[in-house]
Formats: C-alpha cells, sequence, structure tokens
C-alpha cells in the first residue's frame, strides 16, 4: 500500500541539500583522527554522564584503571546504539518500498539512510580498535532482532508511530553527544579522548537532520490521523517514554566478568540505580514530550502522572 509522506517537499528537499553539502564522513582525517592511542591517560565517559558518575566507585582506581572502565562502558553503549541504528534503517528501507520515488523525500530517507550505516560503521570501527573489550555475547542481539520485524511493520502500517521511536531513541544520544561536545571531560577532571569529542561532533551534526525530519513529519502527519490511529501512537509513545520514565530502562549495559577486578556486579548496579545521568536523560525527555503532548502524540494527563510523581525533578 502507498504511504502517504506528511513532510513538505520543500523541508524534504532543503534536508537533501545539506545532506549532500556536509556529510561527516568518519574516516576523513578531518572529521576524525582515528591514530590517537586509546591509553589510560585519558577520560572515556563525559562528566555526569557515566553509570558511575557520583557513585564513587571509581575513585579508589588507579588512573589507568579508571580509565579502562570507563573505556569498557563507552564501548559497550557502542554497541548497543549501532543495534539502535540498525532498527531505524530497518524501518526507513521498509517505508521506501512504499513511498513515492518521485517524492523529495525518497531521496532524502536514502541519504539518513547512508547517514546512520556512517554513524554504524563509526561505532563498529571505535569497538573493533577496543578489541580488549568483550561486546559479543553481552544479549544485545537479542533484544534487536526482536525488534525488527516489529519496526518495519510498524513504520508502513503507522509512520507517525515509526516516528515517534526514532526520536525517543534519538533523544537518548543526543543528549549524551551533546555533553561530549559542550564539556569535554570525564568526572575526574580528565580530558576526554579525542576520538569520542571527533564523534559527538559527527554524530550530532547529522542526527539534527534526522531529527528535524521525524519532527516535521509528527508535526504534518498526526492531523490527519483518525481517533483509532491517534489512540494507537499514544498506547505506543506512552509505552516507550514509560520505560524510561517509570522503569528507568536506558540502552541495556550489562556488567561483565571483565569488570570483576574493578567493582562488584552489586557496586554496579547500585551505581546505574542512582547515576545523574538518568536525570540529565529525563530533563531531556520532558522536552521531548512537550512536543509530543502539543500535537497528540501523547496524552495530556499521562504527562501530569508523571510530574506528580516527580518524575522529572
Amino acid at each position: 500500500m502507498p504511504v502517504e509522506v506528511a513532510v513538505p517537499r520543500q523541508v524534504a528537499e532543503r534536508l537533501n541539500v545539506a545532506s549532500v553539502q556536509r556529510r561527516w564522513y568518519p574516516f576523513e582525517a578531518d572529521v576524525i583522527d582515528w591514530s590517537v592511542p586509546l591509553d589510560g591517560s585519558w577520560a572515556y565517559v563525559a562528566a555526569g554522564h557515566s553509570i558511575f558518575s557520583a557513585s564513587g566507585v571509581l575513585d579508589r582506581l588507579a588512573p589507568e584503571d579508571r580509565s579502562f572502565v570507563e573505556r569498557w562502558e563507552v564501548t559497550q553503549t557502542m554497541r548497543n546504539v549501532a543495534h539502535g541504528e540498525h532498527l531505524l534503517n530497518q524501518g526507513i528501507l521498509a517505508l521506501l518500498w512504499h513511498v513515492d520515488p518521485y517524492d523529495p523525500s525518497f531521496r532524502y530517507l536514502l541519504h539518513e539512510v547512508a547517514e546512520e550505516c556512517q554513524h554504524m560503521a563509526m561505532f563498529n570501527h571505535w569497538v573493533r580498535l577496543n578489541a580488549d573489550i568483550a561486546t559479543r555475547d553481552m544479549g544485545e542481539e537479542q533484544w534487536a532482532k526482536t525488534m525488527a520485524a516489529f519496526t518495519m511493520d510498524l513504520a508502513v502500517r503507522l509512520p507517525e508511530a515509526f516516528w515517534v521511536n526514532v526520536l525517543l531513541f534519538e533523544f537518548v544520544g543526543d543528549e549524551a553527544n551533546q555533553a561530549t561536545r559542550s564539556n569535554p571531560v570525564g568526572d575526574d577532571g580528565r580530558p576526554l579522548h579525542p576520538i569520542l569529542v571527533q564523534m559527538g561532533v559527527a554524530h550530532t551534526s547529522e542526527e539534527a537532520r534526522h531529527i528535524a525530519y521525524a519532527r516535521r513529519w509528527l508535526e504534518e502527519g498526526m492531523a490527519r490521523l483518525g481517533d483509532d490511529e491517534v489512540a494507537e501512537v499514544q498506547r505506543l509513545a506512552e509505552l516507550g517514554a514509560g520505560m524510561v520514565v517509570e522503569r528507568r530502562q536506558f540502552l541495556p549495559v550489562r556488567y561483565s566478568r571483565q569488570l570483576a577486578p574493578y567493582l562488584s556486579k552489586e557496586e554496579f548496579e547500585a551505581a546505574r540505580q542512582a547515576t545523574p545521568a538518568s536525570k540529565a536523560l529525563l530533563r531531556q525527555l520532558r522536552k521531548l514530550l512537550a512536543f509530543f503532548e502539543e500535537h497528540r502524540v501523547v496524552r495530556a494527563e499521562t504527562v501530569r502522572r508523571w510530574e506528580d510523581a516527580g518524575a522529572f525533578e
């Protein structure tokens, strides 16, 4: 069945031009210098954004050991974010079977797939450079594969709900990457590794276009939906946002035996429950929910219930 594009043609054309004029190819030397050694002199997670921020768990470690634990954390995160980008691409590719190829959005969606593939390649290259950190068999493939068929079906059947999921995913990475760009130091004051800073710049620069496209589709598309379709979008949006608001479930980074010399599983779980990074994400989510509420993506009473429970304080 054909999918009616909600984004105005002139908006898609502007995004096409931007993608052509400035694509942040991560393997060009002026974008990322991959030659900087991954040693124990750097911080690897932006201040306030680590599982261990404010826990004191890493303060007892030597600088080199602290660097390893932070490098372990960011490498696991990149492995997981790559799965999320893969899901986004699967949804877009499914959508492309049903979008008019003469609509400027068709071309823009191809640009977005290309850019997300570059991000996946960028994250994967970091993972490969950190070959001493085990990322296989951590369980992430299971949730990603489970979501794949659902994502492809949703993108075609109810594109507005798909773009909601895209924005819910992107806000997590966008908040962390903006922190990497704006304050490139770790919790202990050491400078953040230059590769991570450059990756943050490349990622957020292109994601800004992707976020703008998704928001515009929702601005236009939600007004066209019938009551039953709006209700389904709201159900899925509130389920997704509720995973963060009510259950504090962000991208899964799980304890592994590699951390045993540095901290226990109990310390790991306690730290992730108390990290200020979750509060920063919730404040960012609140801004997104204001946009969702304005366009009927979530119900006002749901947002008020979360506010009354102190979720965003």
